[in-house]
């Protein structure tokens, strides 16, 4: 069954209900009708024959009883009908009441001579029309065995109808004839009207469901075209709009309420004014694509890429165009952003060599000099100018081997390693520099679990950068506190180490800006120590930033992923 066959067995039980509700309402309108011709001939006849014939006296009141029945029955079924449920128990019910009023009539009109017998028929195609093949065989079997029960009662005396004759002016064959011609009449037409109204039932039922296919079909694909992410425009062969998507209402700053019917270029102007698409279909594959800008209603400027293809109706006949459209503006936008990223490397390329470049003449500077000053005997200014010189040479080199190192970073060789391992030992180097040895203390808090996966030298550098900027940032002395944790970031699949000093802290204005390559707040600095913290952490799959703003001193929080513990075990010595 199709995902859609609940609803499309749904709606067909509705229609078949709405469809009896339709039918039992013309069988009540038939029956007043007719009923309403019964009554008026019968009072048109007793008017123009009273007194002439004795059979319209007394025994016409009984048909009037009829009448009336039917005529009450009728206002009942009116009154019940919208509050019943299960009408084809209700329609039962009016035909089986039908079957016994039309008995009676034959009854008072004469019995096995009674000109109303025809009365079966019409009643039976209602009940095949109504309740089908099924309906129409039960009313045929409730009239052949009523109609049989009347005429055996007659024929054996039980019963005597108005104005009909004696039993004895029948013959068995004529009644047994009688009785067998009118039940197979009753099945006869039964077996018809029952098979053209199956026929009928099953071309309507078809005919519902292909109209419900088509009508999911339509809002599929209506569904489809206005929530897709490119803009569609159909045309007619006048050029004149006939509908448009969403996106690009969205793009173009129209409505199909204002372009509908309108020539595209009066309704999108500059869209397609520079674009001979009248004669695409005779274009070769791919020429019928093309870019240009666009600009909407409300100013905004589009890069879109177009495609057309032809709308043709069922017949292979061009009725007009369709207009594909996509907002192309970011990937353009990142093509330019590519294009400068690919200069940029090639520049920082060109910059490295250089730097390493200099790197040696600077090497030969720095020596020849230090060999002149310790030759020449200098004094006064000339020393100071001879160490002035020595001194901006070890800032150059110092700056140039920052950068080699933030431009051209070393292979990264991950392995397992205990970050206590590699912090304590980064502590124990920066202790043995003038800047560690003077009047800072440090202190570590580690967690139990600090195994992580990373390159020992390069997170060496890291810690080495950090502790070297918090000495710089406390010349008169101060604390560096370190402390390690798990589940930093509300998960266990992280470390997190901190790093606090006591000293001024940085302010709030240039926050964002401490990580940014050669950004310095220090006379001489490179502004290349944190950059290079920042890439060394994000290359291993971390992440680093400032911490409390409020707290004193500064505080830079690393959050790196733990050990795979389904990986090997950590390298007790870390290959250095």
């Amino acid at each position: 069954m199709r995902p859609s066959g609940v609803g499309m067995i749904r709606r067909i039980d509705e229609r078949k209900k709405i469809d009896i509700m339709k039918n039992i309402e013309w069988l009540m309108f038939l029956r007043v009708i007719i009923i309403s011709v019964l009554l008026g001939a019968s009072v048109i006849f007793q008017y123009t024959a009273k007194g002439t014939i004795a059979f319209f006296g007394r025994e016409l009141i009984y048909l009037y009883i009829l009448i009336g029945i039917t005529y009450f029955l009728t206002g009942v079924y009116i009154v019940i009908i919208p509050r019943l449920d299960n009408l084809r128990a209700f329609a039962y019910f009016q035909f089986f009441w039908d079957v016994i009023l039309i008995t009676g009539l034959v009854l008072l009109t004469g019995g096995i001579d009674s000109i109303f017998t025809f009365l079966y028929i019409p009643l039976i195609i209602a009940a095949s029309i109504i309740l089908y093949r099924s309906g129409g065989f039960i009313v045929a079997s409730v009239s052949s065995i009523l109609y049989g029960v009347v005429v055996d009662m007659i024929y054996f005396g039980f019963i005597t109808p108005y104005g009909s004759t004696a039993r004895l002016e029948y013959s068995d064959s004529y009644i047994f004839y009688n009785i067998f011609i009118n039940i197979t009449a009753f099945y006869l037409v039964a077996f018809l009207s029952g098979y053209l109204a199956e026929q009928v039932r099953r071309a309507g039922e078809e005919l519902i469901e292909k109209r419900i296919d088509y009508e999911e079909l339509k809002i599929l694909n209506n569904e489809i075209m206005q929530n897709i992410q490119t803009g569609l425009i159909t045309i007619n062969k006048d050029d004149l709009v006939i509908s448009i998507n969403r996106q690009a209402e969205l793009i173009t700053g129209r409505t199909l309420k204002e372009v509908w019917m309108v020539h595209i270029n009066d309704a999108f102007p500059g869209l397609l004014e520079d674009i001979d698409h009248s004669n695409f279909v005779y274009m070769e594959p791919g020429l019928n694509r093309w870019d240009k800008e666009f600009v909407s209603k409300n100013g905004r400027r589009y890069q879109l890429g177009f495609s057309v293809s032809p709308l043709a109706t069922r017949a292979d006949e061009e009725a007009g165009k369709i207009i594909l459209f996509q907002d192309i503006t970011r990937i353009r936008e990142m093509e330019q952003e590519i294009k400068r990223s690919d200069r940029l490397a090639t520049l920082g390329k060109l910059a490295a060599n250089l730097a390493h470049e200099i790197r040696n003449p600077l090497a030969a500077m720095s020596g020849s000099i230090q060999m002149l000053n310790q030759d020449m005997s200098l004094s006064g200014e000339n020393k100071h100018l001879m160490n002035i010189v020595l001194q901006e040479i070890d800032r150059l080199n110092h700056l140039i081997t920052d950068f080699l190192l933030y431009a051209r970073p070393t292979e990264l060789k991950k392995h397992s390693l205990d970050l206590k391992d590699v912090i304590t030992e980064t502590i124990a180097l920066f202790r043995n520099t003038p800047k560690g040895t003077q009047d800072i203390s440090i202190e570590t808090a580690f967690c139990d679990d600090s195994i992580t996966d990373g390159d020992f030298m390069q997170l060496k550098q890291v810690f080495w950068n950090i502790f070297l900027n918090s000495a710089e940032a406390m010349p008169q002395g101060g604390d560096i506190s370190i402390s390690m944790q798990n589940g930093g970031d509300s998960t266990d699949e992280t470390i997190e180490i901190r790093v606090r000093d006591t000293g001024p802290g940085i302010d709030r204005k240039i926050r964002e800006s401490i990580f940014d390559p050669f950004f310095s707040t220090k006379d001489g600095g490179t502004g290349l120590g944190l950059s290079t913290v920042k890439q060394i952490i994000e290359t291993h799959g971390g992440s680093v930033f400032l911490g409390d703003i409020d707290s004193p001193g500064t505080e830079i929080v690393i959050r790196l992923l733990r050990h795979d513990t389904a990986g090997p075990p950590p390298d007790p010595k870390p290959k250095a």
